[in-house]
């Protein structure tokens, strides 16, 4: 469906403009939303809310874990470790991760940085 713009005060030049049949003014795309999740954004949300000061993205025990290898354990468990870390605490380790992960992530920015995770080998 085209729609003309032709008023003079808004559109001099009377261009037309193709609106979607649904309204959506959003861009049209190929690729389905749900992709998958966004490896760089995960990167940068691991970099941004501080886990590298208590993690290593190898085998280092710091003041946490070291996390290479950490997908072997299932998005599930990584994602409880993230939003409820009580629950799931490794041998050897104080309960000492912060509790508010899980109000500060979206759903998507979670599954970016359990996508992230997964990458560590």
């Amino acid at each position: 469906m085209l729609v003309a713009c032709v008023e003079a005060t808004e559109n001099p030049v009377g261009t037309t403009t193709l609106v979607p049949e649904n309204g959506s003014l959003a861009p049209a795309t190929s690729e389905s939303a749900a992709s998958g999740p966004d490896i760089a954004n995960g990167a940068r949300q691991f970099k941004g809310l501080g886990c590298s000061g208590c993690h290593r993205t190898d085998s280092t025990k710091l003041v946490g874990p070291g996390l290479s290898g950490i997908g072997a354990r299932g998005d599930d468990a990584i994602r409880t470790s993230i939003i409820d870390p009580s629950a799931i605490i490794v041998d050897g380790f104080n309960d000492l991760m912060p509790k508010t992960f899980g109000d500060v992530l979206s759903d998507s920015e979670l599954d970016d940085l359990i996508g992230y995770l997964n990458t560590l080998n």
